[in-house]
């Protein structure tokens, strides 16, 4: 098995094109949309790599919602309880973007989203192994809203 047969790549609505941009040299067949079953099948298949391609909104929904998950890293990036009440009230996960590009703190929170998308990923991946630790790394790539730009990224390379 190659190493590209081992790598997994998913992506989030509308960034296809984007996560192919990123990994030209790796086979179409390593491409889907973000699937937790997928990630599960592929890791009993001896899956190394997870690497997820995705704008804010399906992160926060991998991770199973934005209820709180957004406010606890504004907190956690140290954003200050005035901007973390702001994203807490806001209507939408694109307009904690916003307000976190607009604090100047888009890149450490982040940075921080694609952390915990990571650890969600690595924790799917032991469960599905079996194992208490995960038999995959992940990479997590956060897009800008228009799902073309990369604004920030965390991961593991495979071993």
């Amino acid at each position: 098995m190659t190493a590209a047969e081992k790598t997994l790549v998913m992506y989030g609505d509308g960034a296809r094109e984007a996560a192919r941009r990123m990994l030209p040299n790796l086979p179409d067949g390593c491409f889907g949309p973000i699937a937790a079953d997928r990630l599960r099948e592929a890791v009993k298949d001896g899956l190394a790599q997870v690497v997820l391609v995705a704008r804010m909104e399906d992160q926060a929904a991998f991770l199973g919602g934005a209820a709180g998950l957004l406010e606890s890293i504004t907190l956690d990036m140290d954003c200050g309880p005035a901007l973390a009440g702001r994203v807490a009230q806001a209507p939408a996960v694109q307009d904690v973007y916003g307000l976190w590009d607009a604090a100047g703190r888009l890149g450490p929170c982040g940075r921080e989203l694609c952390r915990r998308t990571a650890g969600g990923l690595e924790r799917l991946a032991a469960e599905a192994s079996g194992s208490a630790a995960s038999p995959v790394a992940a990479q997590v790539v956060l897009l800008d809203a228009t799902g073309e730009r990369m604004v920030g990224m965390y991961g593991r390379m495979a071993r």
